[in-house]
């Protein structure tokens, strides 16, 4: 197990940067947001609205030169960094799970604080998963921002929810922003849709097969459970592939984990 550990800080095993679901049962799949891109539009966004309303506004105008100090400060960016990477994506086998963090808000005083809001969307209740590809500008019609986010729609049968918390996209049951790869998202979440599943992309097991780490650093297969099955309307997990596929690949993996912790035993012999 110790030998793992250092295998996965040297080699990077997991395929997602995003580890805060590694301690998570059932996580099927982790997919990485573009939290710096994300930043960059909604930092330019929320200067350019507060600055085009206060702009708009004669009564504020005395007040301009404290509104841009505000919007260049220190806080204000930490507020929209917060609120960005405080966002977590994963396919679970009930769902999609959407996570955001608590974090800072306002003046970032305790009593401000927003809490943990976990949310998750059954396979079954899904009826659209859509990608809507960035286009045109948002904001202030003197000082627009070009929209640089790719937006992953999910809709379900009990109608929209739209709100202006992230996550909660106007007429959609969930919106999710700037996912680095959408178009692998939305392919795994109609896979699992159709009971078809999904191979692990987070660094954890293939679904229905138990490992265990040999001596010599490979992993022995111990079990292979049968599938289980999902019907269109069933709220369970479909296997993500079959036990001859699962095989094949773990023979794979089992000879590059051979390989690479000889080299791990090569690099811990020169220290």
């Amino acid at each position: 197990t110790k030998n793992l550990k250092k295998l996965d800080e040297i080699f990077n095993f997991n395929m997602s940067k995003d580890q805060f679901f590694k301690n998570d049962e059932g996580v099927l799949g982790v997919y990485d947001i573009n939290y710096d891109d994300a930043f960059k539009f909604e930092f330019d966004l929320g200067k350019n609205q507060t600055m085009g309303i206060m702009a708009m506004i004669p009564y504020c105008w005395p007040f301009i030169p404290c509104a841009f100090c505000f919007v260049n400060s220190e806080m204000f960016r930490s507020n929209i960094d917060d609120q960005i990477r405080a966002q977590h994506v994963a396919i679970t086998q009930d769902g999609i799970k959407y996570v955001t963090e608590g974090h800072k808000t306002g003046c970032r005083l305790d009593c401000q604080d927003k809490g943990k809001i976990s949310k998750t969307v059954p396979f079954d209740k899904i009826t659209d998963c859509d990608i809507e590809e960035p286009a045109g500008s948002s904001g202030p019609c003197c000082c627009m921002v070009k929209n640089t986010l790719t937006l992953v729609n999910i809709d379900t049968a009990s109608g929209s929810r739209g709100g202006g918390e992230p996550g909660q996209g106007a007429g959609h049951e969930l919106t999710i922003k700037g996912l680095i790869d959408p178009h692998q998202f939305k392919k795994d979440v109609w896979s699992m849709k159709r009971g078809e599943g999904i191979a692990s992309s987070s660094g954890a097991s293939p679904v229905g097969v138990s490992m265990e780490m040999d001596r010599s650093g490979g992993v022995q297969m111990m079990s292979a459970p049968e599938p289980v099955k999902m019907g269109f309307f069933s709220s369970k997990s479909a296997a993500p592939a079959s036990n001859s596929e699962l095989t094949g690949l773990m023979v794979e993996q089992n000879g590059l984990l051979k390989e690479q912790n000889g080299i791990l035993n090569k690099i811990l012999a020169k220290k």
